[in-house]
């Protein structure tokens, strides 16, 4: 008997409540929007996830009232921003793993019955003549994967109209070792680069083009069913958000607003 065709969907990055139980995501965020300082104005509002992956946060969007929400994130994972050594092992390492960006988020909105719209693209790649502008822009966990985040949180400044909502982890070290210094560790592996503290996000989000209207208190996003067991992370992350002996990614949550630049005549 010939074997069994191999699933389609392996891995699952976000722990999303479908009608059939949770996804078996590598970290559990389901906890995380109530950690979030929402806009109040989400009804009616046109969203945009940025590295949507499996949809948890274009999910949440739409189940808070947004009346369209796209989705963006890579369908080519030759183009993430992988590091030198890394180009031609990473995409096959991700066929490997079966983590390909698209099958979780179009099996996610099919069970939820989801609207929302997934678009094929990078994040360097927004654009308002071709997506137009958004009340609300949210991204989740991805500028640690970014080459150049500054470059990217630029690219959302120029599709956001209204809130820009950055749920993202801060590295639990420098929140000690640096607490008032906008800091980064340089950390090249694999498709990640740039870990910071509370001050060096805030920084990158000023220096983008937006004004800073909520910083949230940090909170643990802990790992999620499907997180392999040799998967290490700090004690230190817990110990920093009240949560001691528990471990996840140490996160904080950012609301702001695009400014015009600070050189335009007032």
């Amino acid at each position: 008997m010939p074997p069994s065709p191999a699933p389609a969907r392996r891995t699952w990055y976000h722990t999303i409540n479908l009608p059939s139980g949770p996804t078996p995501g590598y970290f559990d965020t389901r906890d995380a929007p109530r950690h979030v300082p929402w806009p109040a104005g989400m009804k009616g509002a046109r969203g945009l996830d940025v590295g949507t992956f499996d949809g948890f946060w274009a999910f949440e969007m739409e189940r808070r009232g947004a009346a369209e929400v796209v989705a963006l994130d890579l369908d080519d994972m030759t183009r993430i921003d992988w590091a030198y050594d890394h180009r031609r092992s990473g995409p096959e390492r991700i066929a490997e793993w079966g983590s390909e960006r698209g099958p979780g988020f179009r099996e996610a909105a099919e069970a939820l019955g989801s609207k929302v719209v997934r678009v094929g693209r990078s994040v360097y790649d927004l654009d308002p003549a071709v997506d137009g502008t958004f009340d609300v822009v949210i991204c989740g966990a991805l500028l640690l994967h970014l080459r150049d985040p500054v470059r990217a949180l630029e690219a959302m400044r120029s599709v956001c109209r209204g809130t820009l909502l950055l749920v993202e982890s801060v590295d639990p070290y420098l929140e000690l070792a640096a607490r008032r210094v906008p800091s980064a560790r340089l950390c090249p592996e694999w498709d990640e680069w740039w870990r910071v503290n509370s001050a060096g996000l805030c920084t990158m989000v000023v220096t983008a083009g937006f004004h800073i209207q909520e910083t949230g208190k940090r909170f643990l996003v802990p790992l999620g069913p499907g997180a392999p067991p040799d998967l290490r992370l700090s004690a230190l992350a817990g110990v920093l958000c009240g949560r001691p002996g528990q471990r996840g990614l140490l996160t904080r949550a950012i609301r702001a607003e695009p400014r015009p630049p600070q050189d335009s005549p007032s």
